[in-house]
Parts: structure tokens; C-alpha cells; sequence
């Protein structure tokens, strides 16, 4: 088993321990929970926005429009800032747990 090991690297072996233990799957499911998350508020935010613009504009509907063209913009620029990128396999990676 030495001479096994001496040709791996520490964060292979973690690596490696870490898949015996599920570790990976526990953390994929907890990134995934919280891309869920992130996703749901997003999705509460624009709505309840889209309820302001409607409220606040309702008898002009290029205003009303418009209200709402600008909320998309904003939300998604920070949508493009806040969600992860990395699938969720890739991110428990850098951290040894897949």
C-alpha cells in the first residue's frame, strides 16, 4: 500500500477517501439546493417587481413596459453575478470531495 501512495497526491487521496464516504453526492445534492435557492429568489424578486410596475404604472403601458424591461435587465446582471457557474460536480471537485 506504500508504494501505492507515494506515486498520488494528497488531494488525490482525499479525493479518493472522500468518494468512499459519498461526501461527493452529499455535496453535489447541497450545491444543487442551493442553485435552487438562488434560482426560486430570482424568481420571487422579478415577480414581485413585475407586481410594482404593474401597480405603479397601470395606466400606462409603455411605462408599464418599460418598468419592466429595466427590472429583466437588473435582475439578470445580477442573476449572471450571484449563480455559480461551475456545475455542481466541478465545485465539490476543487474542494477534494469528488
Amino acid at each position: 500500500m506504500t508504494c501505492q501512495t507515494k506515486e498520488l497526491k494528497l488531494s488525490e487521496l482525499i479525493t479518493l477517501e472522500n468518494q468512499e464516504e459519498s461526501l461527493c453526492e452529499s455535496c453535489q445534492m447541497f450545491i444543487n439546493g442551493i442553485n435552487n435557492v438562488i434560482e426560486q429568489a430570482f424568481d420571487w424578486v422579478t415577480q414581485e417587481m413585475d407586481d410594482f410596475c404593474d401597480d405603479h404604472f397601470a395606466y400606462n403601458s409603455t411605462a408599464t413596459m418599460t418598468c419592466k424591461a429595466k427590472v429583466d435587465k437588473v435582475v439578470e446582471k445580477i442573476r449572471d453575478f450571484v449563480v455559480l457557474e461551475d456545475a455542481s460536480e466541478m465545485i465539490c471537485r476543487k474542494f477534494y470531495l469528488c
